[in-house]
């Protein structure tokens, strides 16, 4: 990591450049503010350490310049306490962080190593980004194990037009999308897709939407209506919670399928149909073939080809991708709403019940009401935070062993007081440990090893 230090006092440049070096990093320095941008534009750094007050440029001046030369570097402002309400004001200008003065080494090494594992989260997130839109399903975001097996099964299904296919997955994984990608891969692309959602019309009106009907068939039949299915003609019909079709329903559609004909109702005219039927689920058909919940005849029909796609805490790899992807939506990539890399930690922990769609609906709220650059934990809301005791005992019962077990709720629980005694304590290091029992090292070494932040 390349650091460069932007600091008047040659004394305290000095000291700064020493202790990174030791550390491992890089290091640059300069006098004034003005010297630094000329040397971020030439060869610009991972990061700037700048203080607020020097010759020729200031701290927040320089954070000015590069905002507007479009330079995505982060910048650590330091500033005296005298002069906090310039950290405020660094913050709202686009800073990571800041640092009081006279500096502490400690502190100012955690800054760095957190503000580097987000760099390195952000350049992952790029990597990821770049290979996916080299996947045959760009519109489906991830790049985990089991999501890679469904989109094998998909593509290959996409290469027969003709071929059923069942998609599996609960509420918010993306059945339909992946429906859609199907039919947009396949020789039917330029065709319709024609989607109908089986759960959400009654089943009197799910007949009619469906296989359409001639005027006078019923009571308030006044005119012809094609259904969804002569809709779907030399395309594709999604048919999602296909489950729920009462077994009168689950009768029609088997002999559409079986004859490859349409008969609306009210009309003794047969059409011949040429479509492919996606199914889609979050029951299991077989198991409901075998309750006799669902048609044998109509299962094997429907479920020639079956992809599962994973719930979203099987894939937890593909998070900060969803969330870079998501932010990119909702928040037009800007500088502000960046999420922390404890955030992203404790948001990869979280068992999402409501998949994908969950995930989208939080980082869309949290973009709205965060109004700070970096979106940290504190920002999350309590049912992601605050794990119960339920949920600390399903993350011991898998361990090995005892031993293990232990040692599992044993951090758990050390973590979690530490953050409830440094959010009493407003983060303040020394009364925190005091209060609790520790050194200032010993803390700050336990605040390093459970990624808490001190904000």
């Amino acid at each position: 990591m390349r650091i460069l230090i932007a600091e008047d006092d040659s004394a305290i440049r000095k000291g700064i450049e020493a202790f990174l070096t030791s550390k491992g990093y890089d290091v640059e320095s300069t006098g004034d503010g003005q010297a630094a941008l000329d040397a971020c534009i030439k060869n610009p750094p991972d990061l700037i350490i700048s203080d607020v007050k020097m010759p020729r440029m200031t701290g927040l001046e320089l954070l000015e310049k590069i905002k507007a030369k479009e330079l995505k570097v982060p910048v650590l402002i330091m500033t005296a306490f005298a002069s906090l309400e310039n950290a405020v004001r660094a913050m709202k200008q686009g800073a990571e962080d800041y640092l009081p003065k006279p500096l502490n080494l400690e502190e100012l090494q955690l800054k760095v190593e957190k503000i580097q594992k987000r760099q390195s989260l952000l350049n992952e997130n790029l990597s990821l980004r770049n290979r996916i839109n080299k996947l045959e399903f760009p519109e489906i975001i991830g790049v985990s194990k089991k999501l890679k097996e469904a989109f094998r099964i998909a593509a290959s299904a996409a290469e027969d037009p003709d071929v059923p296919v069942m998609i599996y997955g609960g509420s918010g994984t993306g059945k339909e999308l992946a429906a859609r990608n199907i039919h947009k891969l396949s020789a039917r692309a330029d065709n319709p897709f024609i989607a109908v959602n089986c759960a959400a019309i009654p089943d009197s009106l799910l007949e009619s939407e469906l296989f359409g009907y001639r005027k006078g068939a019923f009571t308030g039949a006044y005119q012809n209506k094609d259904g969804v299915i002569k809709a779907a003609q030399k395309g594709t019909l999604f048919l999602d919670e296909v489950s729920e079709m009462s077994p009168r329903l689950q009768a029609l559609l088997l002999r559409v399928l079986q004859e490859k004909t349409l008969q609306p109702l009210g009309s003794t005219e047969l059409y011949k149909l040429d479509i492919r039927v996606i199914g889609a689920s979050n029951r299991n058909l077989r198991e409901m073939m075998e309750t006799q919940e669902f048609r044998e005849d109509l299962f094997y029909r429907l479920n020639v080809v079956e992809i599962l796609l994973p719930p979203l805490r099987e894939r937890r790899e593909d998070i900060p991708l969803l969330i870079d992807h998501f932010k990119q939506i909702y928040g037009n990539d800007s500088p502000e709403g960046q999420f922390a890399a404890e955030t992203i930690d404790i948001l990869q922990n979280y068992q999402w019940p409501g998949n994908i769609r969950e995930l989208e609906n939080l980082v869309r709220m949290l973009l709205v009401t965060c109004k700070d650059r970096t979106i940290s934990a504190a920002g999350l809301p309590k049912y992601i935070t605050e794990k119960s005791p339920s949920h600390l005992w399903n993350e011991t019962i898998n361990q090995s062993s005892l031993k293990s077990a232990l040692a599992s709720l044993t951090r758990n629980f050390e973590q979690d007081f530490i953050k409830k005694y440094l959010e009493k304590n407003s983060g303040n290091i020394s009364r925190t440990a005091d209060e609790i029992g520790l050194s200032r090292v010993a803390l700050h070494k336990k605040i390093k090893e459970y990624k808490i932040s001190i904000e």
